[in-house]
């Protein structure tokens, strides 16, 4: 277990040595979301009884955050490392290919859930609901860092460039997260845009965080965790495969 405590070790010092842009970073985009967003849209109407739109609003802003950083850790991580050239040193080190792939995880799931909490402290005075299902709220935070953690890996595996990273997120990754109902009630989608937004993990992923905060859900919350928690497991065996095969990693 030493290597791999290592290493997660190694991948939180990284992130935590550069906060600002880590850390602060998202908080000040979520802050100038909830500004810009909460406030003009403030008259719009959630269509749940009793809640605001600012405290509809927050959950989805953190749990945006909790995905992209997820993401962007384990990504920018192997990416760099495959540049620069110091990724032999983690392959030629005694660790398992299995110990490899769940540090970069663990350390993308941890950098996603810091990012969250300093997130929830940061835009709190708008008009955050105090959480009302625990297991819920702990769920869909875990799970979902854990899939965007996961997909992240993936990218960094495959990508050779930073701008195939940078195209993987800006194409695959920000659509789902757009299409996951953060800034509005994802009933009003109609047509072609509501059977995609059903077959998007993220959307149940929000759907699943806010209930965690004001106790409703738009969608089955036992299918969403399901659904969720199967799309984690295949996204991280698909990422365990292609780091024990070497793809792209070993030359």
């Amino acid at each position: 277990m030493l290597p791999f405590i290592e290493l997660v070790k190694k991948e939180i010092y990284r992130f935590m040595s550069i906060w600002v842009q880590t850390i602060f970073g998202p908080v000040t985009t979520a802050v100038l979301y909830q500004l810009i967003f909460g406030e003009k849209l403030s008259l719009i109407s959630t269509g749940i009884p009793g809640v605001a739109y600012a405290t509809f609003l927050i959950p989805g802003l953190i749990m945006m955050q909790v995905l992209l950083n997820a993401f962007g850790n384990g990504s920018s991580s192997l990416i760099q490392s495959k540049y620069t050239g110091n990724i032999i040193f983690i392959l030629m080190a005694p660790i398992s290919p299995l110990a490899i792939y769940m540090a970069f995880l663990v350390s993308s799931i941890v950098r996603g859930i810091v990012v969250g909490v300093a997130v929830t402290i940061g835009i709190a005075a708008f008009g955050i609901a105090l959480p009302k299902a625990i297991f819920a709220l702990l769920y869909f935070l875990i799970f979902g860092a854990a899939i965007t953690g996961g997909l992240g890996l993936i990218a960094g595996i495959l990508s050779e460039k930073f701008d195939q990273l940078a195209g993987f997120q800006s194409f695959v990754i920000v659509p789902l997260i757009y299409l996951a109902g953060i800034f509005f009630n994802p009933h009003s989608f109609s047509g072609i845009w509501q059977v995609l937004a059903m077959l998007d993990p993220f959307l149940y992923i929000v759907d699943g965080f806010r209930y965690g905060f004001i106790a409703h859900a738009d969608y089955n919350i036992g299918f969403g965790a399901f659904f969720v928690g199967v799309c984690a497991i295949s996204v991280n065996l698909v990422g365990y495969w292609l780091i024990k095969r070497g793809i792209r990693i070993k030359k």
